[in-house]
């Protein structure tokens, strides 16, 4: 499950590529999600030692000035905004403020300058993107609008049961079941997991849904992108029971009791996957895969 939700997370731009228009330059300072209120953003997120194929070195000053001006110069681009690593991190902390382990293990130096611009309607937005991407300095480039196409909700649940199916390599499937081991959760499993589903305080609604099911829901969310249905198929997604809970229900202890039951792959909190997906997209933090871990 994990490797598909990031398949989903990042499918649209990983396709992207394309340009066209004149640019314009400002030189102001907000924070990366004032910056990304507008749909029609695209965030160049520059090197730091944490990012991939940035060799452990920051961005220097010198491919910072080359990128504002190949940016400034790019056929499409309307408006280029930079956004410090100061302002960056001052807005992250504000953020999550209320989760002491986030703030503690994300650092100042860890977090990215960025460039966030604007393109005219006629640009190709997928070749700026891919033009940005191959620059010097450049960490990571993210069209805030196809990551929005890709990552709005199409679990209108809170929490995920992800039970285990025949094909599983997840070690909560493989080991420690018995004659189930390898298998499909059994029926005898399934009902111990609803029955566990059922004495949580606070639950507003469960229901089960099979990979037929899960697809089909998948295609409708995502008709308008081509690009991502057609790269997922129906073995792609998992079988689950899908959890309504009040929010004022603490839902760890309910999380880590029903991930360690016979017959879960894993169990995964909708809301906290979407905070780490927005540090991904909105943050340039590219070690976010491992902090999803955080919310099974």
């Amino acid at each position: 499950m994990r490797r598909w939700f990031w398949r989903v997370l990042v499918a649209s731009v990983v396709a992207l590529s394309g340009m066209a228009g004149q640019a314009a330059s400002a030189e102001v300072e907000p924070g990366p999600a004032d910056v990304a209120a507008d749909n029609g953003e695209i965030a160049v997120f520059l090197c730091t030692p944490s990012a991939r194929g940035c060799d452990k070195r920051h961005a220097t000053a010198r491919q910072r000035r080359d990128m504002e001006a190949f940016l400034n110069s790019t056929p499409g681009v309307t408006e280029v905004r930079f956004v410090s690593r100061a302002a960056s991190y001052a807005e992250f902390r504000r953020e999550f403020a209320g989760q002491p382990k986030m703030l503690a293990e994300v650092r100042a130096k860890d977090m990215p300058e960025s460039f966030w611009i604007r393109v005219s309607e006629a640009a190709d937005r997928a070749r700026v993107v891919n033009a940005a991407d191959r620059r010097p300095g450049v960490g990571l480039v993210i069209d805030q609008l196809e990551t929005r196409r890709v990552t709005r909700p199409y679990w209108s649940v809170e929490v995920s049961v992800f039970i285990c199916t025949g094909d599983s390599s997840l070690p909560e499937c493989r080991h420690g079941r018995g004659g189930a081991n390898k298998k499909a959760a059994t029926a005898n499993e399934k009902k111990a997991i609803v029955a566990v589903i059922e004495r949580i305080p606070g639950l507003e609604s469960y229901e089960y849904e099979d990979q037929k099911t899960a697809y089909r829901h998948f295609v409708e969310t995502y008709a308008d992108n081509e690009t991502l249905v057609a790269a997922t198929r129906v073995s792609d997604m998992p079988e689950s029971y899908r959890l309504s809970i009040q929010p004022e229900v603490n839902r760890g202890p309910w999380r880590h009791r029903l991930a360690k039951m016979p017959g879960v792959s894993q169990v995964w909190d909708h809301e906290c996957v979407s905070q780490m997906a927005r540090l991904w997209s909105e943050y340039g933090l590219q070690n976010v895969e491992a902090r999803t871990r955080e919310c099974e």
